[in-house]
């Protein structure tokens, strides 16, 4: 293996540094694109018209203060409360109301901790948390319900343990003025959306128990099915897409039996397949010790007992609870991986991006920085056993300030590159359509000098708010390459939404992804194709994971 292979991809520090020459698919005028197919001005919005019917009764929506002629349906239930004897149970539909309800301001959030440091992704100070939070918001442009807009559903990251709809960064009006009708769901989290215990499975009809989060994700998705046309949107043509823990849980709801027909195709955001192939009973064990602390040796029924608890101890007590999905038998039947590798995913179209730096949101939370050489060989040497030599070719660090970079370009084939080149190669293999990206653009803020094209960082530009995480920006990104690339994303994401294909009417040429060509495209400073992305590093570190320890820790060192 040449000694000559560096680290690629070292974090760009000085953002004002950037090309300013033009992307690809348009100008750099530094306005917002015009508007595409269902996207021009329609005639009065539906939320200006009264209430909208839901198969659970009437909602009462607003005009996005953005955008006068987007409506807005925020706070919708698409389930009843989770909440006391319906805790740690499959979502049951939600309860019928009187009258009008209104739905023109979030509701409140599933629990989880708050911190300063998740705030990016999580909860902030002025959330209103609640069990009974599985809701879902709406942005759509139709004036007419016969519209038949596409829809895109969004599922949030956030390890299944922090994140919600609402987050200001999940605004929907840039996407919906572009024509499609957006939502974005609320699930349960932490051990209320992953507690796998044997008392739950003997309760389920289905012998299954925990999953409870793909399970609201999944009752979600059938609300949209049969009440979306209501709000101008196509219930036959449902696009869903997510970012981290969201797009895992896309990877699964495409080879989940309790998925057929509620969407058409998926994208998965810094998110491939990994990691999915736990047990039920080994959940069941964590649970069984989960359940004897919290109880703290009250005798009687475990599950009446943690029913009984409040929410804010049961979170409390295990802020850092694995709620990773894994193999219940219903809901993922068997390893995710295995039914990919064996071709039986289901036959839906896939956009698969990931990030240039995507462990380099992971670093700035490190116990202890990587700012050494030999601090790096060590964790080489602890994982990699009798392949640390060839890891540290491929990753080489000369120098001790190589060291941070060549820990976030390991961290990011390990995590992400190499289980979405995996993921990308079986869909594909077989015959299923696959289009394969990289987002490598560092956004001009003080999040991207530090953490560069880091995990989470191109989800502003999908929205279209701005470039900084955790924010909306209502004119979007100040500089014009910014805006533009966000323009590009927006389009070519609405495109491959509602027809399968990124391609439509985009100045780019994006090939579909095939296991011997690896056609991918860049979404940097400039819109570039190419193919067989990191091959040079991803080909030696695959052959190395055989020797590999079996440490996956996102979070921390």
């Amino acid at each position: 293996m040449p000694s000559s292979r560096r680290a690629h991809g070292a974090i760009h520090r000085n953002s004002h540094a950037l090309s300013k020459e033009r992307l690809q698919g348009g100008s750099v005028s530094g306005r917002r694109a015009p508007m595409n197919e269902h996207g021009a001005k329609p005639g009065r919005p539906l939320a200006a018209q009264g209430p909208v019917p839901t198969m659970a009764g009437l909602v009462l929506g607003g005009l996005a203060t953005e955008c006068d002629w987007i409506s807005c349906f925020l706070g919708i239930p698409y389930a009843a409360s989770p909440a006391g004897g319906r805790r740690w149970r499959p979502p049951e539909p939600p309860l019928p109301w009187s009258g009008q309800r209104d739905a023109a301001t979030f509701g409140p959030i599933c629990p989880q901790p708050f911190s300063t440091a998740l705030a990016m992704f999580g909860a902030r100070r002025d959330n209103t948390m609640a069990e009974d939070a599985l809701s879902l918001n709406i942005w759509t442009a139709a004036s007419d319900p016969a519209e038949r807009r596409p829809v895109m559903v969004w599922i949030h990251g956030g390890g299944l343990r922090i994140g919600h709809a609402s987050h200001p960064m999940y605004n929907g009006v840039r996407l919906a003025e572009r024509g499609v009708v957006v939502v974005t769901v609320n699930y349960r989290l932490l051990s209320l959306g992953g507690l796998a215990h044997p008392k739950l499975t003997e309760e389920s009809e289905h012998g299954a128990s925990g999953n409870y989060s793909i399970m609201d994700q999944i009752a979600a998705l059938r609300w949209v099915r049969e009440n979306i046309s209501a709000f101008g949107g196509d219930p036959g043509n449902v696009t869903v897409f997510g970012e981290s823990a969201g797009a895992r849980c896309i990877s699964l709801m495409m080879i989940s039996p309790q998925c057929e027909g509620l969407f058409e195709r998926g994208i998965c955001q810094s998110g491939a397949l990994r990691g999915t192939g736990e047990a039920l009973h080994q959940r069941e064990l964590r649970g069984e010790r989960f359940a004897a602390a919290l109880g703290n040796g009250t005798p009687g029924d475990p599950m009446a007992i943690l029913r009984d608890a409040p929410w804010q101890h049961v979170i409390d007590a295990a802020p850092e609870f694995d709620s990773n999905p894994f193999v219940d038998g219903w809901v993922v039947p068997a390893p995710a991986e295995d039914l990919y590798k064996a071709g039986r995913s289901q036959g839906k179209p896939l956009l698969i991006i990931n990030n240039l730096h995507e462990a380099g949101l992971f670093e700035v939370g490190l116990k202890q920085p990587i700012d050494t050489a030999a601090r790096f060989r060590s964790i080489v040497a602890a994982e990699f056993s009798d392949a640390t030599e060839e890891i540290l070719e491929t990753y080489p660090v000369p120098r001790d300030e190589d060291a941070k970079d060549a820990w976030i370009a390991l961290r990011t084939d390990m995590w992400y590159g190499l289980p979405a080149r995996r993921h990308a190669d079986w869909h594909s293999a077989a015959g299923h359509d696959v289009y394969f990206a990289q987002f490598s653009r560092v956004p001009p803020w003080c999040g991207g000098r530090r953490m560069g094209a880091h995990h989470g960082a191109e989800i502003p530009y999908i929205f279209g708010g701005g470039v900084r995480c955790g924010a909306f920006a209502v004119d979007g990104a100040e500089d014009s390459i910014d805006r533009h690339l966000s323009d590009v994303m927006m389009n070519a994401w609405i495109k491959f939404a509602s027809h399968g294909d990124p391609n439509v009417g985009n100045a780019f040429d994006w090939a579909p992804y095939r296991p011997r060509s690896r056609a991918y495209l860049d979404f940097g400073d400039t819109v570039r194709a190419g193919v067989d992305l990191n091959d040079e590093r991803l080909d030696p570190l695959e052959a190395a994971m055989a020797h590999h320890s079996g440490k996956m820790d996102l979070y921390s060192e």
